[in-house]
């Protein structure tokens, strides 16, 4: 008998929140970091950051033309949004400006939020400029690419990370960034984008590798804690893929 999928997806955030109960339980009573793989595309935020304060020149931060319950976006704007904050959080130590831009009005309130928050946690509420969170657009991603070009093109700036929901439109943005001698990050889940983004963009994140960015750019619990959680998902998922595939060959072969 089947469950009905309201109670399924009870079940499911049920056994989420427990598995990250434990990941936070199992990192606390380390006594040594996580061993996480690095990825070499963080090397310009990183970069960026070291040399901001010094040249006076801001660091670009956008999660993408998607919004916050929009189908097929979602996931990869809170990617973004969570990466922007922890770079937000560094860059508010280092002295380094930011400017953030998204194509949704609804993540654009949960952008300057989460800016905040950063600044809020490096004890510096005061450096905080909302009116450097800007929306470009609304609904129109093609439109948005477009206010990242004029972006690039009024500032100069050290580097420009763009990782989120992007789709086709990301080439529109890379190309004129490119002409500038912007350096730029970009991630996307999106599969017809991913081939631009690793084409286009100076250093690439692909796939889920959103996903994982904020936790290797600042070994935090809490983040580590949630890519924990998401290694075990994506490993059962696939087992049961696995499992699934097997049963239905055994029963092709019984007929």
């Amino acid at each position: 008998m089947l469950l009905p999928p309201n109670l399924l997806l009870l079940i499911v955030i049920f056994i989420v929140f427990l598995l990250t109960l434990w990941s936070h339980e199992r990192l606390r009573r380390r006594t040594q970091p996580m061993p996480l793989r690095s990825f070499e595309a963080l090397d310009v935020v990183r970069q960026a950051l070291a040399h901001g304060a010094e040249t006076g020149r801001a660091l670009h931060i956008s999660p993408g033309p998607g919004t916050i319950g929009g189908r097929g976006s979602t996931a990869e704007t809170i990617a973004g949004l969570l990466l922007a904050r922890r770079i937000t959080g560094e860059a508010a130590l280092t002295g380094t400006s930011i400017v953030a831009s998204t194509g949704d009005a609804t993540a654009q309130l949960a952008l300057r939020g989460t800016m905040r928050q950063a600044y809020q946690r490096a004890g510096l509420p005061q450096d905080f400029v909302p009116s450097n969170v800007v929306l470009l657009a609304q609904d129109d991603p093609m439109a948005y690419a477009s206010g990242i070009t004029t972006i690039y093109n009024r500032q100069k700036l050290e580097a420009s990370v763009l990782v989120g929901g992007f789709d086709q439109e990301f080439l529109l943005a890379a190309e004129v960034g490119g002409q500038r001698g912007v350096p730029q990050l970009a991630g996307t889940a999106v599969t017809a984008a991913q081939p631009l983004v690793y084409l286009a963009s100076d250093k690439a994140l692909i796939g889920e590798e959103i996903y994982a960015a904020e936790a290797l750019l600042t070994q935090e619990q809490t983040p580590v804690a949630r890519l924990l959680v998401q290694d075990i998902l994506r490993t059962v998922v696939i087992v049961a893929l696995v499992v699934i595939c097997l049963l239905y060959t055994s029963d092709a072969a019984d007929e």
